[in-house]
């Protein structure tokens, strides 16, 4: 087998980023083992492999150390692009330069909720073989494919901790969709736009031309529905030009009142963790926001949870107030009304009402049964408080900077645009 010197120096780095990450796996699996319990880790042990998901996540791409043959071929080039149409070959991630691409064991379904709810750590648990292809060869293949609008897709933009994994399932229950949860492919591609641009609008041909390729790889079937539900943080950019990269595409946004979302995102960072989050996610907005918060900044990680969840919000607040097609959902209409909140949900993404009592059997179960951290018993007995003055200071900063009205005490947004208890199909 002859072997390039560009691919013998890939194997070399990944040796070397493996020596680097197994002892710092190790120190993550006490740290694990101290914040959630020795339940919490023996899963991620036995399931996504905590070294795999840590190796893979970081394209360390030796993904089956368990079968070291596999470790010389784990990593290669695509020279097929018609590979791309098998069922066991999917988007995990897109570099600056390249798509990764995971081949799966055969027969797991990376729809399902089992293991995890999370599409990427099926992806990792079930992966055999890491695959890439540059961006122009990928175009190129999608280019020569015939061309699709998007209509087979739905996206769900979300401000997080606000019951998206359960509209995942309500979905998912129906029958009607594959489900795809968080993929960590749309991050990254967001991530890419981000450092693209600051203050101006993030609408070139080459964002909506990346953008259309992530999706189209994710929804490979064209006569198949899919639902994807987008992660929070970084992908602000997206209502603003998913539809310019596929005008049938089907949006939504889901909220809720921003004090629950904060007081749940803080008490699973933790203190220490929590910060470096929140830091994390300042030091990554683009300029326009960075130049806000300087304006109002305060040490209190508390502000800094609430204004990221303000900038998430507005992004959407403003796209909604333009296009009546992006819907929006909270987690209190669906708690107040989950029959018509399904009923609104399905119909938008195309699904007929014949199809709610199926997908109301979502609500028999735990949405977060499979997730570990939101069921470890040390953080749902951590205590988080955030006092009314935080609160009214988010008030002041939604209203004053971003024209969002937050109401009641547990900060409610009160003039979302295009409510779906509002909207007349």
């Amino acid at each position: 087998m002859a072997w390039s010197m560009s691919l013998i120096l890939m194997q070399v780095k990944n040796l070397l980023l493996i020596c680097i990450t197994v002892p710092i796996t190790r120190i993550l699996q006490v740290i694990l083992d101290v914040l959630f319990g020795p339940s919490h880790v023996d899963r991620l042990r036995s399931g996504t492999h905590l070294f795999r998901y840590g190796a893979l996540s970081t394209q360390v791409h030796a993904v089956q150390l368990s079968d070291r043959r596999l470790f010389l071929r784990v990593y290669r080039g695509l020279e097929d692009m018609v590979f791309l149409e098998r069922d066991d070959v999917t988007l995990y991630a897109v570099e600056k330069d390249k798509f990764v691409f995971v081949k799966t064991r055969p027969g797991v379904d990376l729809y399902s909720e089992e293991p995890y709810p999370f599409f990427p750590m099926n992806q990792v648990a079930a992966a055999r073989e890491v695959l890439v292809a540059s961006h122009e060869a990928v175009f190129q293949y999608l280019d020569s494919k015939p061309k699709r609008d998007g209509r087979n897709i739905a996206l769900l933009y979300v401000l997080g901790r606000c019951g998206s994994t359960l509209t995942n399932q309500l979905v998912q229950c129906s029958g009607q969709a594959l489900t795809i949860c968080e993929p960590h492919s749309l991050n990254h591609v967001g991530g890419i736009i981000n450092r693209r641009h600051e203050m101006e609008s993030k609408d070139s041909s080459e964002d909506i031309r990346l953008l259309r390729a992530c999706l189209l790889l994710l929804a490979k079937h064209p006569h198949q529905r899919y639902f994807i539900k987008v992660q929070p943080f970084g992908v602000e950019c997206f209502p603003h030009i998913a539809h310019l990269a596929l005008p049938g595409v089907k949006e939504m946004f889901l909220h809720r009142a921003l004090k629950p979302v904060a007081t749940s995102f803080i008490k699973m960072g933790g203190p220490v963790f929590g910060r470096w989050i929140s830091d994390h996610m300042i030091s990554t907005m683009p300029l326009k926001y960075r130049r806000v918060w300087n304006k109002v900044k305060d040490s209190d990680q508390r502000k800094v949870t609430l204004f990221s969840m303000l900038v998430q919000m507005q992004n959407f607040f403003l796209e909604a107030a333009e296009r009546k097609n992006l819907k929006s959902y909270s987690y209190e209409s669906l708690m107040a009304d989950k029959e018509g909140f399904c009923r609104s949900l399905l119909q938008h993404i195309g699904v007929g009402p014949e199809h709610v009592p199926s997908a109301l059997t979502a609500l028999n179960k735990d949405s977060q049964a499979n997730f570990a951290p939101a069921s470890s018993t040390v953080l749902k007995s951590r205590k988080v408080e955030i006092p009314d003055e935080v609160m009214e200071w988010a008030r002041k900063v939604a209203r004053d900077e971003f024209g969002v009205e937050l109401d009641g005490p547990e900060c409610f947004c009160t003039n979302f645009p295009n409510h779906w208890t509002t909207c007349n199909y």
